[in-house]
């Protein structure tokens, strides 16, 4: 890798025929420490150049201003709070930095500096929820009749807290319901959704949408099984099940063309949907909740599900979070068997981490010595010396071992022109169901405990090192890719499928739904490229929004910046009944301590409702 001083930002061709510049020195280095580049580095270099009549020093010292605040935005940041010096630097760059309301790259709100596009794009969601949530809601006798008629015949019944969930979110045109996972945010979706209907939006004119593919399938698929399951279903319910639209991304529902860039609904051209719910609301980022805004219709009703104590974001922003000022929020858990004492301590871990609570974490932990002496019950620490171990043990007992396991990897698949047959369908969902049981979690994709290393060693167990991927190894779509329908998080398995006039072949198979029903589809590995990765481990963004029997959390081998409470409990939360972490108490107990820091303007500016 170039030197600092080796790289210009006029370029080559340009530095032998102008006198010398270079990047300041550390410049590069500074950047590439937040895993950014020289894209930024230029861009930082170019602002510090905008400013006239600055000493050098200044100037140097300008450039690391704008590109501290490129780094505070690449970790989530909208804003970065300047210290006292740095106003001063500021005022004597004029050109490039104004007041809010100016056409200034960087603007200073108060205390803190922020892109231009950044908080014009805050100011006007600000703007928008505050308009949306002061509209008056429907007839307040109308909602205790639709939620007592949704209530009446809900399976499994809604609990007390659920129903006044309910009842708060038909009662406004934009609700927040936060809650973790097992609380029963899908089954209130359902519940929304039949109340809805009842409040007069027509059954067509309902969407649900979710941040990803994974995630939108999911609730689609939870939303009609569960409408499927109703004892006694009214005319509004018969009206849901045959025209509710499928869940969709919302990159989709907004008619985002990669080929353009660009999309088809936004404040010119609103959706016709009166109301949507949206599923996984924490990984919604600041832009993303603007442009939703702008693109719906302005009485159109919006419901927002999530959990606030997970992971925000990967870009930008922590809307949800910010909207708590608007949530209703959920407490009970009903996915870890609360009756068992591993539901029990998985749950109360869980509580531990999200208090910030390190001491009584470690307390509640179980353990282990060895690799040998795992129960795979509860949550057990083993120590990150017997990693390989771990793993080892955990593809023999955990993957290997499953029911039927060597069967269904081993059975030869056939793909005909209609798809694959009834039986081989079973045998998908069977194998599918046994491979969503359990998954390694990473808290980096690097370094000996990140997703890439583990994932080439537990291939290695398989494969004997080297080689192409084998009939029975989990995978994972890696980008979007729209002519097949697959989505950036979709998860799948190598099978071995024969196709009329072709011999059997290693093929990736995924599970697709659409309205309800599923399908397989199967893709030549080939074909995905570098768009297809091994999946027997996950980082915990990845597996935001996913349910598993058992969870293994392997930890850093020293304490990170990723390593937070709101990653820790978004990894625990994961499992429904058996945790096991691999790593140190100290590593474990500094991510406890430590909560992810984003600052936002958005809850101030909120803070009125």
């Amino acid at each position: 890798m170039k030197s600092d001083t080796a790289l210009s930002p006029l370029g080559t061709a340009r530095q032998r025929l102008a006198p010398a510049v270079a990047y300041p020195p550390g410049l590069l280095s500074y950047l590439r420490d937040a895993d950014l580049g020289e894209e930024e580095a230029f861009l930082a270099w170019q602002m510090g150049q905008l400013p006239s009549g600055m000493g050098e020093a200044e100037r140097r010292d300008l450039v690391g201003l704008v590109a501290r605040s490129l780094i505070s935005g690449s970790q989530g940041s909208t804003r970065m709070r300047l210290a006292a010096a740095e106003h001063a630097l500021v005022r004597m760059a004029p050109a490039l930095v104004g007041a809010p309301g100016e056409r200034k790259p960087l603007i200073v709100d108060g205390e803190f500096l922020y892109h231009q596009r950044v908080l014009a794009c805050e100011t006007r969601l600000a703007a928008a929820i505050r308009a949306r949530a002061a509209q008056p809601g429907p007839d307040p006798q109308a909602v205790r009749t639709a939620v007592a008629e949704v209530t009446a015949g809900s399976a499994p019944p809604l609990s007390d807290e659920q129903q006044a969930a309910v009842a708060a979110a038909l009662g406004r045109h934009l609700a927040v319901v936060s809650g973790g996972p097992g609380t029963g945010k899908t089954t209130i979706a359902l519940a929304l959704g039949r109340g809805l209907v009842r409040l007069g939006v027509p059954a067509s004119e309902l969407a649900l949408a979710a941040p990803t593919g994974k995630a939108a399938n999911r609730l689609q698929e939870s939303f009609h099984a569960a409408l499927a399951a109703l004892p006694a279903p009214s005319a509004e319910d018969r009206a849901l099940q045959s025209a509710c639209p499928a869940a969709q991304t919302l990159h989709r529902l907004l008619g985002y063309s990669p080929a353009t860039d660009r999309f088809l609904h936004h404040h010119n051209h609103r959706l016709a949907a009166r109301a949507l719910i949206v599923d996984e609301g924490s990984m919604i980022d600041l832009a993303l909740m603007d442009r939703l805004l702008r693109a719906l219709r302005d009485d159109a009703v919006l419901v927002l599900l999530g959990d606030a104590d997970q992971l925000p974001s990967v870009d930008a922003g922590a809307v949800f979070r910010d909207l708590s000022c608007l949530a209703v929020r959920l407490q009970r858990n009903f996915r870890t068997d609360q009756a068992q004492a591993a539901g029990r301590r998985i749950n109360e871990c869980a509580a531990a981490v999200r208090a910030g609570d390190a001491g009584r974490l470690l307390g509640l932990l179980s353990p282990r010595s060895t690799a040998a002496a795992l129960a795979f019950d509860g949550v057990e620490l083993v120590p990150g010396i017997e990693r390989e171990a771990v793993l080892e043990r955990w593809y023999r007992d955990s993957i290997a071992a499953l029911p039927e396991w060597n069967q269904l990897v081993e059975h030869e698949y056939v793909l005909g022109p209609e798809g694959f047959s009834s039986t081989d369908h079973d045998r998908l969902t069977r194998l599918n169901a046994q491979v969503a049981r359990q998954r390694v979690l990473c808290v980096t994709r690097e370094r000996p405990t990140g997703a890439n290393p583990v994932n080439a060693f537990l291939h290695g167990l398989c494969a004997g090192f080297g080689g192409e991927l084998l009939p029975g190894e989990p995978v994972l779509v890696l980008h979007n890719d729209y002519q097949r329908g697959l989505w950036n998080g979709d998860q799948g398995f190598i099978l071995s499928v024969k196709q009329p006039g072709h011999a059997a072949r290693p093929m990736a198979v995924f599970r697709l739904s659409t309205a309800g029903t599923s399908r397989w589809l199967a893709v030549s590995p080939e074909a995905l490229g570098e768009d297809l990765s091994l999946a027997y481990a996950l980082t915990v963004h990845k597996a935001q929004g996913s349910e598993h029997d058992q969870v293994l959390l392997l930890l850093p081998e020293q304490p990170l910046p990723l390593s937070t409470r709101e990653l820790l409990y978004t990894a625990l939360t994961r499992a429904r009944h058996a945790v096991v972490i691999c790593g140190s108490a100290e590593v474990l107990a500094a991510g406890a301590a430590t909560s992810l820091s984003r600052s936002s303007g958005l809850a101030e500016k909120l803070a009125a409702l």
